[in-house]
C-alpha cells in the first residue's frame, strides 16, 4: 500500500517559503552578477536589510517554527530524526547530482579527466554530509564575480543542525512551562553572543563556523519559542504585531534594524504565517511546498545563466526566477513529496 502524505491546513508558510526562496534570488541577481551587496530592499531599508537577510532569516524563523512542533508530535528521537532526514537529503542530493551533470558540459579541456578529478567526488560528499561543506570546483566559474557552484548550500548544515540541538530538549517536551524558560534562555544567550561576543564567535574554532551559528540562532530558537504558545488563543496578538512592524520601522531608520529584527520579524513572521486565505490554500494543494528545491536550485541556475549568457541583472533575475521555480515544483513533487510520504514505512520498521 502506498503511503500517503497526512493533509493539514493550508496557512501562509507554503506561500510565505516560496517569498523568501525568491527574496534569495533577488540579492543573489545583483551579488552574482557583479553589482555588490545590494538591491531594492537595501536601498528603501537605508542600507539595513538585503532581501535575502530577510529570505534566510524568515526560512529559519519557519523551521524553528513547524520543527519544534514536528519535535513536539514525535513519540521517539529515531522518529523525529527520520522526518528530518527525508525532508533535507533527498532533494539535496539530487541537487548535487544535476549540477555536477551540468557542470560535466561545460568542464574545462585543461582540467584533470572529470570522473577522476578529487574535487568532483569532494563537492557531492562534502555537501551531502553537510559539515564539510564544499561549494567550488577549482576551474569552474573562474572568471565570474563569485566562483561558487552553488554558494546557498551554506545554510543547509546549520538548518541540520538545529534540528539536532532541539532534541536537547526532547526529554522534557511534556512540560510546556519549563520549556518556554529554556528556550527563552537559549534566545537570550545566542543573542548576547552575536551582539557582544562576534570576535570571540568568529575566532573560536568548532566543527562549523560559530559566525554564522550565534547569526541565524536567534531565528530558528525564538520561532521555536512561539510554537509552544497556543496561537489561536493568544491575546492581543493584532495589537502585538502592530507594535512589532512599528518598532522594527522605527529601528531602521534610526539604525537599530539588527537589533530590533532579533524580537520584531519572528512574531511578525509566525503571525503571518498563522493566517489563511484562498490563495494560500490554491498554492498548498497546487503547488505544494516548491520553497526548499526554489532555494536549492537558484544559485546555480543563476551561475550557469551568467556563464552562458552574460545577462543584465534584470534578465539573470526573470530567468533565474523561472527556473528556479520549474526546478523546485518538481523538485517537491517527484523527489521531496515522494520521500516524505515514506516516513511512516520506516517508523514502523524501527
Amino acid at each position: 500500500m502506498k503511503a500517503q502524505l497526512p493533509t493539514r491546513q493550508a496557512n501562509n508558510f507554503d506561500l510565505l517559503r516560496i517569498l523568501f526562496a525568491w527574496f534569495v534570488i533577488i540579492s543573489h541577481s545583483y551579488i552574482l552578477n557583479g553589482a555588490g551587496a545590494t538591491d531594492p530592499l537595501f536601498e528603501l531599508t537605508n542600507h539595513t536589510f538585503l532581501f535575502s537577510f530577510i529570505g534566510v532569516k524568515g526560512f529559519f524563523i519557519i523551521s524553528g517554527y513547524l520543527i519544534f512542533k514536528s519535535m513536539l508530535a514525535s513519540n521517539t528521537i529515531p522518529e523525529y530524526l527520520i522526518k528530518r532526514v527525508l525532508r533535507i537529503f533527498p532533494a539535496l542530493a539530487i541537487v548535487l547530482l544535476v549540477t555536477l551533470v551540468a557542470v560535466y558540459f561545460i568542464y574545462p579541456s585543461t582540467l584533470p579527466s572529470f570522473f577522476r578529478n578529487k574535487d568532483i567526488y569532494a563537492y557531492f560528499l562534502g555537501n551531502v554530509i553537510l559539515f564539510k561543506p564544499h561549494f567550488f570546483i577549482p576551474g569552474i566559474f573562474t572568471s565570474q564575480t563569485s566562483n561558487a557552484v552553488n554558494g546557498s548550500l551554506w545554510t543547509i548544515e546549520y538548518e541540520f543542525f538545529f534540528y539536532l540541538f532541539i532534541l536537547s530538549l526532547f526529554f522534557i517536551k511534556s512540560n510546556k512551562k519549563i520549556l518556554k524558560i529554556a528556550l527563552g534562555l537559549i534566545f537570550i544567550g545566542f543573542v548576547a553572543i552575536d551582539l557582544f561576543c562576534k570576535n570571540w564567535a568568529i575566532n573560536t574554532r568548532f566543527f562549523i563556523p560559530l559566525e554564522a551559528l550565534f547569526d541565524l540562532g536567534p531565528y530558528f530558537i525564538m520561532g521555536s519559542l512561539l510554537s509552544c504558545f497556543d496561537w489561536e488563543v493568544l491575546p492581543a496578538k493584532n495589537s502585538i504585531a502592530t507594535i512589532m512592524l512599528v518598532v522594527l520601522l522605527f529601528a531602521i531608520y534610526t539604525n537599530w534594524g539588527h537589533t530590533a529584527v532579533y524580537f520584531t520579524l519572528p512574531f511578525l513572521v509566525i503571525y503571518i504565517g498563522k493566517k489563511t486565505n484562498g490563495f494560500a490554500t490554491w498554492v498548498h494543494e497546487k503547488l505544494g511546498d516548491p520553497s526548499y528545491g526554489i532555494y536549492l536550485y537558484a544559485f546555480p541556475l543563476q551561475q550557469f545563466i551568467i556563464y552562458l549568457y552574460r545577462p543584465s541583472t534584470l534578465l539573470l533575475f526573470i530567468l533565474s526566477t523561472i527556473g528556479a521555480f520549474i526546478f523546485g515544483y518538481f523538485s517537491w513533487k517527484f523527489i521531496e513529496k515522494k520521500a516524505l510520504a515514506f516516513k511512516q514505512y520506516f517508523i514502523q520498521k524501527i
